[in-house]
């Protein structure tokens, strides 16, 4: 079982991964009783946990008695889970919150742009969307790009009318304040980087590098212009390897190259954003990596952000953050991770779950 601790000034913020049962409660008890204190609230943020037994709520009894006077909250939990208390009485003895209710303090938002912002039938970011942001920003709410496109990208996207608040980049891997001045980087380690650029020159498939100022790929064919015009992007121009840090990688290639591409590289890892576009990236990056450094340059906490996505590779963001929304046009496995599945693009997603959760 893992966990993780977050504290702040009010409250320490447990995260509990897995089930907690009688193989794993002792493991939980023990956690637990290193990292409270007297001075500190308690939050169990159970996002993570699938299931708890009677061997752990016997612990959280404990916890009662020994920190008396801290108030303990319990947020994000499943429905199972929320079975398992209301029958035990837990829900009389604590404060319990379901996944779908648990947005009490959001303070920044994150978005993906395709199939999220940008409308996959028009191209273009719907009113209501843009009228959810200004309102929700008018709040003291930031609002953050969190994309695979790299910043000159996102600079050619139709998303005039948006006041945001960051960009990260690259999937995460840069990460930009809201004037575009870079305040993190996670860029692929030398020895990954070696394969990944005679990958590039061996030229057996379409591969783009991408540095913080630069993109070029190795040659152009129908497979790179068609998947570039499904979804918005532009062709990268032609050229060589200077030797600059690369913090991300496109190939254009289908699922058969994809899995080739996976078992080859051992310190990336690589998600799709098409049937014939994958992004390759640093196994220490990632949009959740980038909300971190987000977050940690705000002073905020995980439980005070949110974010909308769509894709594949926003499934670490919607784990990551306090609320995760997947979009009504998500696909399944995406809408089963998350915390709440809104309307599709077209149908006011966005500012219909700003509404659901009461922050416009």
């Amino acid at each position: 079982m893992k966990f993780e601790k977050e504290v702040n000034d009010q409250q320490i913020i447990i995260r509990p991964c897995g089930r907690i049962d009688s193989n794993t409660s002792e493991e939980f008890e023990a956690f637990v009783n290193a990292n409270l204190d007297d001075e500190h609230d308690i939050v169990f943020d159970f996002k993570e946990t699938e299931y708890i037994s009677s061997s752990g709520l016997r612990v959280i009894l404990f916890l009662r008695k020994a920190y008396a006077s801290s108030k303990v909250t319990f947020m994000n939990v499943n429905d199972v889970v929320y079975d398992v208390f209301d029958l035990s009485g837990f829900t009389g003895l604590f404060t319990v919150m379901k996944a779908s209710d648990s947005a009490p303090d959001t303070k920044v938002i994150f978005f993906d742009i395709d199939g999220t912002l940008l409308s996959p039938a028009t191209g273009q970011v719907p009113e209501s969307t843009k009228e959810a942001i200004r309102m929700v920003q008018e709040k003291g709410v930031q609002a953050v790009i969190a994309t695979g496109r790299d910043i000159a990208e996102v600079k050619k996207l139709p998303l005039d009318g948006i006041r945001f608040d960051g960009y990260l980049t690259l999937n995460g891997n840069i990460c930009l304040d809201e004037n575009e001045h870079m305040f993190a980087g996670n860029a692929i380690i030398p020895e990954e980087l070696d394969v990944l650029v005679n990958i590039f020159k061996a030229g057996k498939i379409p591969f783009v590098l991408i540095g913080e100022k630069q993109r070029y790929i190795n040659y152009v064919d129908d497979v790179v212009i068609q998947t570039q015009l499904s979804t918005h992007g532009t062709v990268p121009d032609i050229g060589e390897y200077q030797g600059e840090n690369i913090y991300q990688c496109l190939a254009f290639v289908d699922s058969d190259v994809r899995r080739k591409l996976e078992d080859m590289l051992d310190h990336c890892t690589i998600t799709s954003w098409n049937e014939t576009g994958i992004d390759i990236i640093a196994k220490t990056g990632g949009k959740a990596a980038g909300i971190q450094h987000f977050l940690d340059k705000e002073d905020l906490t995980r439980s005070q952000s949110m974010a909308f996505g769509d894709g594949e590779n926003d499934m670490d963001m919607l784990r990551y953050v306090g609320v995760g929304v997947a979009m009504g046009n998500s696909k399944e496995i995406l809408k089963q991770k998350a915390d709440y599945v809104t309307t599709s693009v077209d149908e006011d997603g966005i500012m219909n779950a700003l509404k659901h959760f009461g922050l416009i």
